[in-house]
């Protein structure tokens, strides 16, 4: 099972992908306002499904009147949008640089270790509670569409003051209990001479970062209150912050760090980057707190009276509750991998780069493919229309495939120039490059399991069913658990053997969905009618690596000999894009000669979300 991990906008988040389970607890959310929505007047109205850079509002699919929307309305939507999506790239941008800042200063030592254990519960509060598309932000931003002005705005008070209640209360407790819960979560620091050292480092960090718990809340609140009004831009840039100011914490440790101990700098160096996360979550409250001051909105004083009276608080909390619970069975994965991980020197800061790069590309594919045609399926399921369906689903199917196959490809090959080009500098030396290339090589192995297991889990909510991949991804994490066990203790392999688990446990996971998918809607996926495609995909693979492989070592040997390109890294970066270039058009003609399946499948995909 995949753990959560950081997504390049997330705020210091170790998620997942964000796009690994809290897409997941974005489905489950909105079928749980639909589930209540029936019986409930405070949620009667028809619930449409949210997409990324779209607007949480419920009238976006509530009849049929979006077909008479002017011309101009839709070109202001769509210049709405693309400054969403030029928000959303730049924090991502920034989130990547954030990255490369770290382990420039500090690589995969213990600074970097330390930093990765001590944000398991940190993390699940700033990126998946309390982080743009997060349960709160949805719930909160789907609930305050259906309010007046004035039930809204006593909402976002009395919601500001119990978040801020309970917030006080978990981080106390996460301070007093540090050491305890970095022992539970890490139990190998405490067995190596080097792990003591990233102990006390994480146990310090963990009390530093408390206040990310404390503000989690008020900042999803937040964010879901700006999404109701219309603003995502705002929460779109939000992550940013917290990126920027983790660079320039960087910046300066390197220029005030003691010149003392190597253990006294690493401590130091520890505790600044945990207070930069800290600073950066307060500062997307304060921001926050400024802009609805602008709109009017005042932070007053609570009243217990009006917390426990206010209706619409407890309705909301109704729906916050489950969801955040189902969001931590991502945490839950998270932690298994930490805590085997926690054995393995340098396993934790390698995996966690690793995972960023391999799991980027297939964030953006989910989000440009996969996500968008979720209307599109609840129509048909609606209408019951089950051979479009199939044959929808059957096309998607092979465009992701396709996809994945071509970018994991050319990825395997490049791996480790593409760790060399991205990390490899400062403190990030060439033992650091060759375990992250490894990890990453494995994580991109599993990535057509992983897409196809994201995309059957949207048509099981499409059918409104988010009982069996709640199952299904429980039992995962449990085999999940047991795989790294024995992988890392009876087999020795390492790091590697915890990432290789994740992806052996992301194929049974899909495997199970789709024939659990089957046995629902009879052959929804026939194994006879992809089993060609998927032999044409695999020999196309075969010739694009080898394309890829030899196309970048001549073009190496080529510019490396040009001393202003090898200086500056430009020859690797032009090696590594012409050589993917001439591996993906290596791809694509085999799949026009023998004529592949839904070769038009763009065309459709098109049609699909027109339609």
């Amino acid at each position: 099972m995949a753990a959560a991990s950081p997504h390049f906008g997330a705020p210091l988040g170790v998620r997942s992908g964000r796009f690994h389970l809290s897409n997941r607890h974005y489905y489950t959310q909105v079928k749980l306002i639909n589930d209540r929505s029936s019986s409930n007047p405070f949620l009667r109205s028809k619930t449409s499904w949210s997409l990324p850079f779209a607007e949480f509002h419920s009238k976006a699919h509530r009849d049929d009147s979006v077909s008479s929307l002017s011309s101009s309305s839709k070109s202001g939507e769509l210049r709405h949008a693309g400054f969403i999506t030029l928000a959303t790239i730049a924090s991502k941008v920034l989130g990547m640089l954030r990255e490369m800042a770290l382990a420039a200063v500090f690589g995969v030592g213990p600074v970097a270790s330390a930093f990765k254990h001590s944000l398991v519960l940190p993390s699940f509060f700033i990126a998946l509670v309390g982080g743009v598309k997060g349960p709160i932000h949805v719930t909160v931003a789907t609930t305050l569409s259906k309010l007046s002005k004035e039930n809204r705005k006593r909402l976002i008070q009395n919601a500001h003051a119990a978040m801020f209640m309970i917030g006080g209360i978990l981080g106390a407790l996460v301070y007093i209990f540090a050491d305890f819960i970095v022992h539970l979560s890490a139990p190998g620091l405490w067995a190596s001479i080097e792990g003591q050292i990233v102990k006390d480092i994480a146990i310090r960090q963990l009390k530093v970062m408390t206040p990310c718990i404390l503000f989690a809340g008020p900042v999803a609140l937040g964010f879901g209150s700006l999404s109701a009004e219309r603003d995502h831009i705002v929460p779109s840039l939000s992550p940013a912050l917290a990126s920027i100011i983790v660079i320039l914490s960087c910046a300066v440790y390197i220029s005030v760090s003691p010149s003392s101990t190597s253990s006294s700098r690493e401590i130091f160096g520890g505790m600044l980057i945990s207070s930069a996360a800290s600073l950066g979550v307060f500062l997307q409250w304060v921001i926050q707190v400024l802009l609805h001051e602008k709109t009017g909105f005042k932070f007053t004083f609570f009243s217990w009276k009006n917390i426990l009276e206010d209706k619409n608080l407890c309705e909301l909390f109704a729906l916050v509750f489950p969801a955040v619970l189902t969001s931590g069975l991502a945490q839950v994965a998270s932690f298994t991998d930490l805590y085997f991980a926690s054995y393995v020197p340098h396993a934790t800061a390698g995996i966690s780069y690793a995972r960023l790069l391999a799991t980027a590309p297939l964030g953006i594919l989910l989000s440009t493919v996969i996500l968008p045609l979720l209307p599109k399926y609840s129509r048909l399921i609606k209408s019951s229309s089950w051979t479009a369906l199939k044959e929808n689903l059957h096309q998607t199917f092979l465009l992701c495939m396709a996809l994945v196959f071509a970018i994991s490809t050319f990825m395997c090959v490049l791996a480790r120039p593409i760790i060399y080009l991205i990390f490899q500098r400062f403190a990030f030396d060439s033992k650091a490059t060759a375990l992250v290339s490894s990890l990453f090589i494995c994580y991109s192995i599993g990535s057509p399991f992983y897409v196809m297991r994201e995309l059957l889990v949207m048509v099981f909510y499409a059918l409104g069913d988010a009982r069996l991949p709640f199952i299904i991804s429980g039992l995962a994490i449990i085999f999940n658990a047991f795989l790294d066990w024995l992988f890392t203790f009876k087999f020795g392999l390492g790091a590697q053997g915890l990432v290789l688990a994740t992806s052996v446990v992301s194929a049974l996971s899909a495997l199970t969905l789709l024939h659990l998918l089957s046995r629902r809607l009879k052959g929804v996926i026939g194994v006879t009618e992809v089993l060609c495609p998927l032999a044409l995909l695999i020999t196309c693979s075969v010739i694009s690596g080898n394309v890829t492989l030899i196309t970048y070592n001549i073009l190496d040997c080529i510019l490396s000999s040009v001393l202003f390109l090898r200086c500056s890294r430009l020859s690797d970066f032009l090696s590594i894009a012409f050589a993917s270039l001439f591996g993906l058009s290596s791809f694509s003609v085999p799949l026009l000669i023998f004529q592949f399946p839904r070769m038009k499948l763009r065309r459709s995909f098109s049609k699909k979300l027109s339609n």
